[in-house]
Parts: structure tokens; sequence; C-alpha cells
């Protein structure tokens, strides 16, 4: 590392730093970029720095891209001088430690960070509170994670599930949870006990705050404090001292460390189902999460399917599959190697309820017509049939009957050279009289020749790879959430379709051609088309 002096300003009071210093990294030109670095006393105080002291901004545009060594620098310094410096002097970066307020949080947090800490992250499950309050919350060991959620929770105990299992020993903590209406900045942190008191004397009743203030559990022993500070943009939270010891191991042993002396700052992520399945941007999650939907096959499209309604927050999915993962199924499904064997919806089940917390999926490893056996279709939102098996459709076809309920059915062709999703509301039956419509709606009159895969009747299924049933899963999976989202805004039965070109069916498959209907995907690599449900 090799670092040159650069020549300071006179400074207004407050402006100031010690030191500022261009630096070339080791194998500059042709490795690495340049950069400015400013004095430790300029962290937290100047906005832009990173915990280092290193300038964020784009300058040196780096290696491979024409410029000279010399040109390189000489922008760094141009973007030292006009996009940090003049702007620090006059005042115009004043406001920009709320803009990254998280970024400065962090550097505080880890400056105040130890081995032995007795939390080592927060998590909160829901958003933040209108109004401040005294809440539970359970600490996690040996992992030392504080889930700010009250244990009746349905998405705090999958979490604890999560982190790990049952025997782990989860600690009662009080939490402060303390709704604020701008993100903190370095100006504006509590620095000490003392400010932490006088924020809760002023936010709480005073018999939140007494009851808060107890260091005591019932059983005598101290309990940990936590003061968590949030709005809907930024969340931060303090374990107060005076808590109980943490017991951690150390190499061979188990040791015991006190509790910190002074307020220990920390990072919050958050966990809830609005931020985990879209960050805020998708309203619809928290309808979602009422939801119940019925899936049934978990297959190619059927487990990748699961997956990504999970993802998109769906409160409830019951999942139906008789079927045993093999050998067979690991090229294309969301499960693998060390699912071959065992029941393919209960190993989906594990699989999305220990990652996702906001949905719980529920495995009934058993065929379509012994579920409708023993349950019914009442309290269902959808049906997802995925099954591919015509049996199937008639057995839901009674049960709709019977509850009338919204409708998809996916299914992919051979070599998934198209893929569709019939949706039908509530009401809108599937079967044309005795015609089962299916093969109707294909794009392609496929010759006897090519082997349809029928689960359940025959171990032979039709060759394709995982890339080519992604277009089938993503068209499914967003046709799934808007019959979710929309049902009632959209009451006319449709069928949506991804069809590949005339070089896709030519690869594959000699002197196939297009249905009259279809025909429009014939010159492009791939076309989604929709149409009226016949």
């Amino acid at each position: 590392m090799t670092a040159y002096s650069l020549k300071l300003p006179v400074f207004q009071l407050g402006r100031e730093f010690k030191w500022a210093e261009l630096r070339l990294p080791k194998g500059f030109p042709e490795r690495g970029k340049a950069f400015v670095q400013l004095s430790p006393d300029a962290v937290l105080r100047i906005p832009h720095l990173d915990d280092a002291g290193i300038l964020c901004m784009e300058g040196d545009p780096g290696p491979g891209l024409g410029y000279s060594s010399e040109d390189r620098i000489l922008l760094l310094l141009h973007a030292y001088l006009e996009r940090f410096l003049k702007p620090w002097l006059q005042g115009d970066l004043d406001g920009d430690f709320e803009t990254e307020a998280l970024n400065y949080w962090a550097i505080e947090v880890g400056r105040a960070r130890s081995n032995t800490d007795p939390v080592r992250e927060v998590w909160t499950v829901d958003l933040p509170p209108k109004k401040s309050r005294i809440r539970s919350g359970l600490l996690l060991m040996p992992n030392r994670i504080l889930v700010a959620g009250d244990e009746q929770l349905l998405i705090t105990s999958r979490l604890v599930q999560t982190v790990g299992p049952m025997t782990q020993q989860r600690i009662g903590v009080r939490v402060a949870d303390i709704p604020i209406s701008h993100a903190l900045t370095p100006a504006t942190w509590p620095q000490t006990l003392s400010d932490l008191d006088r924020l809760l004397k002023g936010r709480l009743t005073p018999a939140e705050y007494s009851k808060f203030q107890a260091s005591r559990s019932r059983r005598g022993q101290s309990t940990h404090r936590l003061v968590l500070l949030r709005s809907d943009e930024a969340a931060f939270a303090y374990l107060l001292p005076h808590g109980p010891p943490v017991v951690l191991d150390v190499g061979q042993q188990k040791k015991t460390f006190p509790s910190p002396r002074k307020p220990l700052p920390l990072l919050v992520s958050r966990l809830d189902p609005s931020w985990m399945s879209g960050r805020d941007q998708h309203p619809e999650v928290a309808k979602r999460q009422t939801k119940h939907i019925l899936v049934l096959g978990t297959g190619a499209l059927g487990s990748p399917l699961v997956d990504h309604l999970a993802k998109a927050g769906l409160g409830r999915i019951s999942v139906v599959d008789a079927d045993s993962m093999s050998s067979a199924n690991v090229g294309r499904h969301l499960l693998s190697a060390e699912s071959i064997g065992q029941k393919k919806v209960a190993a989906v089940a594990r699989r999305i309820n220990s990652g996702y917390p906001a949905t719980q999926v529920i495995p009934y490893a058993m065929s379509t017509a012994q579920w409708l056996t023993k349950n019914s279709l009442a309290g269902i939102d959808t049906v997802i049939d995925l099954t591919g098996e015509p049996e199937v459709r008639v057995e839901v076809e009674r049960a709709r009957q019977k509850h009338a309920c919204p409708l998809l059915v996916g299914w992919m062709e051979p070599y998934v050279a198209a893929a569709h999703a019939c949706l039908l509301p509530a009401g809108q039956l599937w079967l044309q009289g005795a015609e089962d419509p299916l093969f109707m709606l294909e794009s392609v009159v496929w010759p006897k020749e090519v082997i349809q895969q029928v689960p359940g009747c025959s171990s032979r299924f039709q060759s394709y790879t995982a890339a080519a049933a992604a277009h089938a899963v993503a068209l499914v999976a967003e046709c799934a959430l808007e019959m979710i989202d929309y049902a009632a805004e959209h009451p006319l039965p449709s069928v949506r379709s991804w069809i590949r070109g005339q070089p896709y069916l030519d690869k594959h498959w000699p002197g196939l051609v297009h249905k009259e209907w279809a025909q429009a995907a014939a010159p492009y690599d791939g076309l989604i088309l929709s149409r009226p449900f016949p």
C-alpha cells in the first residue's frame, strides 16, 4: 500500500478532520482501485465513510476500462474534491446520515461487539407498533439470537424451529418496543444508560416503565432487557446492562461471562412477512397471510411452485402427494439426492417450513382421492392441481361442486415445448360434459410415440431439463398468485400458455407443428399467449 497525504483546507469549527490520504493498493494499477481515506476521528462524524475511514464514492474506474493510471487518479481526486470535500465544507452533506442510517449503525455495533456478548442479533417478526409497549421476547441459546416476538405467535415458534432444535435453551427477555418517526443518526443515538432511561420515561406509562425496570423474574433471577427503537425504515436495539451472565462454550469448556456494563448496541433484522416476501413493496402480502391454498402434486412443477408461494408470503399451504423421491427426480425437482426414498410432501414441507417462517406447509402423503375422502374444500381459498392425472381432475371437480372455490390446473407438454395455467373462478367447471379439455388446450398434437408422463400409472416420463421447466414454473406461479390476489376481480375463466417456437420443436422431435391457435409462437424462442377458457 502506497499513501500520499492530501492538503487540507482551512476548516470551519466542527468540519475538521486530522488528515486525508490518497492510497494506492498493492498491485496498482493492474489490480485494485485507488481510494481516499480520512483519519479515524472522521468516522461516524462525517458521512460516506466506512469503519476504516475509507471514503465511499465513485472515483477510480478501476483496471481494464482503458484509462491510464494518471487519469484514474485524477478522476478520483476530482470526485473527492467536487462530490465530497466542497459539499462537506458547505454543509450540503449534513442530512446524508439519515439516508444511510443503518450503515453507520452497523459501524457502531461492530465497534462495541465482542465474542462474549449475550446477544449477537435481534430479529423482529411484526411491524413497528403504533404506540410504545412492553412485550416479551426469546433469547435463543447457544445461537444468541433474540427474537422480539411473543412466544404465542406462530411465526415466533417457527423461527425457534428454524434456528435450532426444541432442546435449545430459550430465555425470556423483556422488550420495550418504542416506535420512532425518523431514522436515528450518530448525532441522535442514545449514548448512555441515562439517555435511554429518559427516553423510556417519556414514552412509557408509569406502570409500563416500572414493569420494564424490574430486573428480577418471578423466580428471583435477573432478566435481560432490550430497548427496541424502530420505524418503517430502520430499527435500532440496545441490550441494557445488569442482566444475567451468559454461559458460552469456549473450546472444550463452558465459561460464564458477566452482562455488559453499559448499553450494548445491536443490529436488528426484520423477519416479518411484509419484509421477507417483498421488502414492503407488495401490500398483497398481508392478505396472502390469511389464505389457505391446496396444492395437488409435488413433482417438477409442484415442488418449486410451493417454494415460490412460500416466498410470496402465503400463510398456509396444504400439499398432497403419495409419491416418494427417486433418483430420476433429482435433476428437475426442488429436492435433491439427500431426499431419495422419502415422501416428497414430507421433505418439501420440512425444507420450506425450516426456511420460511411466515408460511406453514402441511404435508399429506396420500393420494388426492384419499385426501378428499378425509377432508373437504371448505376453508380452502384456491386449489392448484399440478398432477397431470385425469382421475384427479374428476375428483376435484366433484369436490368443487360441493364447496365452490377457484381452481388452477397447470401442466407441461412433452419436452416443456409448452406449459399451461388454466384459471377457473369458483363455480366454473373444468369438465366439458364427459370430455376432459386438457389435451384440447395443448399447443401441439403429439404423436403416440412421444411418451408423456402419467403419474400413478407409469414410471416412464418425458425427458426435459430443469432450465426448460423453469419457464413453466414461472408461468404457473405468476398465474397462481394472480388468482389468489385478484380472484374476485377476474370472474372469467382463462388459459395462459408459454409456447416454444418452431426451432425448439424441430430440435426435439421431427415433424412437429403448432396447432392453429399457437402458430403465433412459431418464429419466437418463446411466447406467452392468453385466451378464454372454452
